[in-house]
């Protein structure tokens, strides 16, 4: 098993009394590797890339697991990644630029835009609407079978034939996402800009942020790619990490614009961090921004809605734009949150790839840092504090005792993470802890009492009278009182 890569960045360079948020993601980020990295090894993920920044700063980014099953090369945060519709959103800001420039409006007509489409079904739809999946455009075709390597992404003839008979909806009928339009999108970037897509993007928008290590679509980094993977499902009667089966990455032809570009998770970092208001550097205007942000269409999913380019959701309570990105292999999520200024990307390389779920808990991390300190806590400091932390091993499997927040929870790595009901340890003294969990079935109320040796605490007992052992000495017991 593949041990996580260690955060790296300016922990501890940035003022933590300037935003809170920053003190709170440090705290996550010194448990999340270890944290994600038993979640990857039980779930038989083959690897993950994340980031997280704070107002505009890198706090760090790790990864763990593996860019390549085969040779067992360990993923680094310097592989590249497919990360998909996260395209849209530079597709998106690219159409914002223009608009910006004058050459292009929201109001522009797609049979206006392209003479190819002038007499189709739809030559009426709207580059705002394009950009919201408000067109009623159809998802991907009626034949979409290079999603699933069965044939070569379609070029731009063939993606101007299947947009003539694209038409599944009326136009602001319902939200009707679509890699189709956003693939228009592309032709009409090109179109107003009067440049190749790929060339307006590096122009103005990969350059100016120094995003040295995105690009549109597959070329000649390639190499640095992680590899992709089907899914567990179809992996072996067994169902083995190993057995896997590696994906080529391939070009995307003309939906580059809605589906090519690789990157990195810190790059992600980087340029979603422009997008937030006031952000600087920034390639689009603050008014911009706020028109990419503002929902316009409810998805049909409960609590997701879209804007120009961005998903819009709450996560832990707070409204986040951003974008998910599903390629053969790679599957990416990247969140902002604009009222604690966090950026956080989480990039992995299976079909069945489980980046929004590592996020969602990545975030419920920061909420529990960000709950109260508890009473008992006071005048302990952090030296205490970090005696207590571990891993620690039973029978019954694994209990962290983390940091987070200057305040210290027992959870369980692998196992989702509620902040709703998970409560701090309270301090009793240096040897003990006392259980705040509601749940009435556990160890409300018990005390969780330690051992300690020169490297710590190497043993605890409780809530609920078990004793659990440092990970790295743990041994399973023999049964007592059975004979030989």
């Amino acid at each position: 098993m593949s041990k996580a890569q260690q955060p790296t960045g300016n922990p501890g360079q940035t003022d933590p009394a300037a935003n809170p948020a920053i003190a709170v993601w440090e705290s996550v980020l010194r448990y999340a590797p270890s944290f994600l990295e038993i979640d990857r090894a039980v779930s038989r993920q083959p690897g993950f890339q994340c980031a997280v920044g704070v107002d505009g700063e890198m706090l760090g980014a790790f990864s763990g697991g593996y860019a390549h099953l085969g040779q067992h090369a360990r993923l680094t945060n310097d592989h590249l990644f497919r990360v998909a519709s996260h395209s849209k959103t530079f597709t998106a800001t690219a159409a914002m630029l223009l608009c910006e420039d004058g050459v292009l409006s929201l109001e522009d007509r797609l049979g206006d835009l392209l003479p190819a489409l002038a007499d189709s079904d739809v030559s009426g739809v709207r580059v705002g609407e394009l950009l919201s999946h408000s067109g009623g455009i159809i998802r991907d075709s009626e034949d979409a079978d290079f999603w699933a390597l069965g044939r070569p992404f379609p070029p731009e003839t063939e993606l101007l034939e299947i947009a003539r008979s694209a038409k599944v909806l009326e136009r602001n009928e319902h939200f009707k996402y679509t890699n189709i339009g956003y693939g228009l999108l592309g032709l009409v970037i090109e179109a107003a800009s009067g440049q190749d897509y790929a060339e307006f993007v590096n122009q103005r928008i990969l350059a100016p942020l120094e995003l040295e290590n995105t690009g549109v679509d597959l070329d000649g980094r390639a190499r640095e790619l992680a590899a992709g993977y089907g899914p567990l499902v179809l992996a072996g009667r067994d169902h083995a990490l190993d057995a896997r089966t590696e994906i080529e990455h391939i070009h995307t032809g003309a939906l580059a614009a809605a589906t090519g570009f690789y990157s990195t998770a810190s790059d992600m970092v980087a340029y979603f961090a422009s997008h937030l208001v006031g952000a600087a550097p920034s390639v689009i205007s603050d008014e911009s921004k706020r028109l990419m942000q503002r929902k316009v269409e409810d998805s049909g999913v409960a609590g997701r809605g879209y804007g120009l380019g961005l998903i819009l959701q709450k996560v832990q309570d707070r409204d986040t734009f951003g974008h998910s990105g599903g390629y053969p292999g790679h599957i990416t999520r990247s969140w902002v949150v604009p009222e604690t200024g966090v950026v956080l990307s989480v990039l992995s390389n299976a079909v069945d790839g489980a980046a929004t779920a590592w996020g969602e808990k990545l975030f419920a991390l920061a909420a529990l840092a960000e709950q109260k300190t508890p009473e008992s806590y006071k005048g302990i400091g952090p030296d205490t504090l970090a005696r207590f932390t571990g891993r620690f091993a039973a029978l019954w499997g694994l209990q962290d005792v983390v940091e987070l927040g200057g305040k210290l929870f027992l959870l369980e790595p692998g196992a989702a993470v509620d902040p709703k009901t998970a409560a701090p340890l309270e301090f009793v003294d240096e040897c003990t802890l006392k259980s705040a969990d509601p749940n009435g079935f556990g160890g409300y109320r018990e005390s969780v009492r330690f051992e300690f040796d020169e490297r710590g605490a190497s043993a605890l007992r409780g809530p609920g009278g078990l004793r659990f052992v440092r990970q790295e000495d743990f041994a399973l017991p023999k049964v007592l009182g059975l004979a030989n």
